[in-house]
């Protein structure tokens, strides 16, 4: 269950994102904007308002990581800045989720119909083309952008050298985002995607995010550290994110349980364990017995499922994937210390919102 204290971080994070997002979609297109609104979670199918802690809201991690990193590093988290920042790497994320969800053939999200299931493909497709510039524009608004003193002179180039800056933070974030889900299909039709192809998947889809989401909100000062705290928990976050998939509780994960088998998707527990090894020991009987279950194109049975489970216990897949998540959230928490000494207040909420994606205990 969340901690009261995380709970606290994200509501925060999504109440002051919802009025920035809810007032950007008033000047989008009616069809994009339904869409949106519904995948934001502000919306249900038929347009209604959702109560707040209604149904089809994501967590807002990403969010709360931007008004973190400004806590952390002294800058006041009423710059509009930090929230237009937190709401568009929110928008990245659900644009990102739109696409996953098209391109996976995920019928539920959220526990609610995936958008594409109720809107159709061609309509999400559309949204997220309104989405993107929308994200991008958020940090150029009026609301964002004070107007300079006409006593002053002109001071255009010093007024938006933030938002600029955030721009380019969010665009490269985009970029990657595109380039790991391409690569990420590419991996699906590979027999051995190999566990650093499927890594750089991780980097480039999830950690992209977190490492702009504490960019956007960082001081100039303190940016580079965060960038790199945030890409290495973003990795860790995926990691364990796969572990859930596979062996996590279907009460604590919200899907059920071996979803992920059952659906093929090649997790990075699975691309560690079709690694080809030079071993003949009962653990590389495993790796080839499920190799050839995925080499199948028919769907499996529920037994099947089961036993691919068992396969990948059998090569010690989990404990690698585990020891990895391990591996890159110590290396992101060794980056925050040497900005923000571990008994510094400032970045408690950064580490406990590290502790929070890592399942471990704060």
């Amino acid at each position: 269950m969340t901690s009261p204290p995380i709970a606290h971080l994200l509501s925060e994070a999504r109440d002051r994102t919802d009025v920035v997002a809810g007032a950007l979609l008033e000047r989008v297109e009616a069809g994009p904007a339904q869409v949106l609104a519904y995948q934001w979670g502000l919306r249900d199918a038929a347009g209604r308002p959702v109560p707040a802690g209604g149904g089809g809201r994501g967590k807002a991690v990403r969010a709360a990581l931007v008004f973190a990193a400004a806590r952390a590093t002294g800058r006041p988290c009423s710059d509009p800045l930090v929230a237009a920042g937190a709401t568009a790497v929110e928008m990245l994320h659900t644009l990102s989720l739109l696409h996953d969800d098209v391109m996976d053939g995920d019928t539920l999200r959220r526990g609610r119909p995936a958008a594409w299931r109720v809107f159709g493909a061609e309509a999400v497709e559309n949204a997220v083309r309104h989405l993107t510039p929308h994200a991008v524009g958020l940090l150029f608004d009026a609301a964002v952008r004070p107007e300079p003193d006409p006593a002053a002179g002109p001071r255009a180039p010093e007024v938006l050298r933030g938002p600029a800056r955030a721009a380019g933070v969010l665009g490269a974030a985009l970029v990657r985002l595109a380039q790991g889900q391409a690569l990420d299909l590419a991996l699906e039709q590979e027999a051995r995607p190999g566990a650093a192809a499927t890594l750089r998947v991780h980097a480039d889809k999830t950690g992209s995010l977190f490492s702009c989401a504490c960019e956007l909100g960082a001081a100039p000062t303190a940016a580079a550290e965060l960038a790199a705290f945030g890409e290495h928990l973003g990795v860790a976050f995926q990691i364990t994110d796969d572990v859930l998939g596979i062996w996590g509780d279907p009460l604590v994960t919200g899907k059920s349980a071996g979803s992920d088998l059952a659906a093929r998707k090649k997790s990075y527990p699975v691309a560690v364990a079709l690694a080809p090894t030079t071993a003949s020991d009962s653990a590389d009987d495993a790796r080839r017995r499920l190799a050839h279950l995925y080499a199948r194109t028919e769907p499996w049975t529920a037994a099947e499922t089961d036993e691919a489970r068992r396969l990948l216990d059998h090569t010690g897949a989990r404990s690698a994937a585990e020891a990895a998540a391990r591996r890159h959230e110590q290396t992101a928490l060794d980056a925050l210390s040497r900005i923000c000494p571990p008994h510094q207040e400032a970045a408690q909420d950064l580490r406990a919102l590290a502790a929070f994606v890592t399942g471990r205990p704060n």
